[in-house]
């Protein structure tokens, strides 16, 4: 059930709970989708955990304008989320654009933070990467920006998945209707926005774990191998899937969660 709470700027945000455990974890999802994707994710986590998941600012049934997007305003979102529900610290999970996020809400509220999850994320962005990205904002803002996007972000996100598995063929029609009924203002601050996470570093104390697709085109093996080399005593894993694993394997994902949040070594398959 999706539930609604007010920031302090007045934005009627949205959020999910899943599960009633004692250990809570944040889990903040990709660019264009909603939390609704984590729901298999956390059902899977077990009763020991309650997985709190917001509709980060502009997506899914979160308000937000343009010129509200950025990752240190998602990041303080999730401190008043946590303080909307009472919650001193929780473990935190991003995907792609959550696992930015994720870096920037551990930066900026270590205190909040037990451990960090990064999935298919980068720790920065590289001159041909921030170009991509703002030509992506670019085209966004063009008449009909989206739909001519769809296809190629598609490939991003699923490879060519799709075409073997019908769960993840399901997947994918899924997110193209949300991707196509996207915000495109909303869409290319967002995409701008990304490129700033190089500007938060996870605290060197704080326990993470780095998860790669193995099949990930978006963000290749080398970046998240990056993003791990950069964090001191990070664990480095990948599992089966591509850019949206946490999605479209969620139970490999979710024996290597419980496995770490339990503070025993995950098992790891590079």
């Amino acid at each position: 059930m999706t539930e609604h709470f007010t920031a302090a700027d007045g934005a009627r945000l949205a959020y999910r709970i899943v599960g009633d455990g004692a250990e809570n974890i944040v889990l903040v999802h990709s660019l264009a989708l909603d939390g609704s994707w984590f729901e298999p994710l956390a059902e899977q986590l077990g009763a020991e955990f309650r997985c709190v998941i917001p509709d980060v600012r502009g997506h899914g049934c979160s308000e937000g304008q343009p010129d509200q997007i950025s990752l240190a305003r998602f990041a303080d979102d999730i401190t008043q989320l946590l303080d909307h529900l009472a919650v001193h610290r929780a473990s935190v999970l991003g995907i792609s654009l959550g696992g930015m996020v994720a870096q920037a809400f551990a930066a900026r509220h270590p205190q909040r933070v037990d451990k960090v999850v990064l999935i298919a994320t980068a720790g920065s962005f590289n001159d041909a990467a921030r170009e991509g990205n703002a030509a992506r904002a670019q085209a966004a803002l063009a008449p009909n920006g989206i739909a001519a996007m769809a296809d190629a972000t598609l490939g991003r996100w699923f490879g060519d998945q799709p075409q073997h598995d019908e769960s993840i063929s399901a997947l994918a029609a899924r997110a193209r209707e949300q991707y196509l009924g996207s915000d495109p203002q909303v869409h290319a601050a967002t995409l701008t926005s990304m490129t700033a996470v190089g500007d938060f570093q996870v605290p060197p104390d704080l326990p993470t774990l780095v998860i790669g697709g193995q099949e990930d085109v978006s963000t290749p093996r080398t970046v998240v191998e990056q993003l791990a080399a950069g964090i001191p005593q990070a664990r480095l894993a990948f599992v089966p899937g591509g850019h949206l694993t946490a999605f479209t394997h969620p139970t490999p994902v979710a024996a290597m969660l419980t496995e770490f949040l339990a503070q025993r070594d995950p098992e790891v398959a590079n």
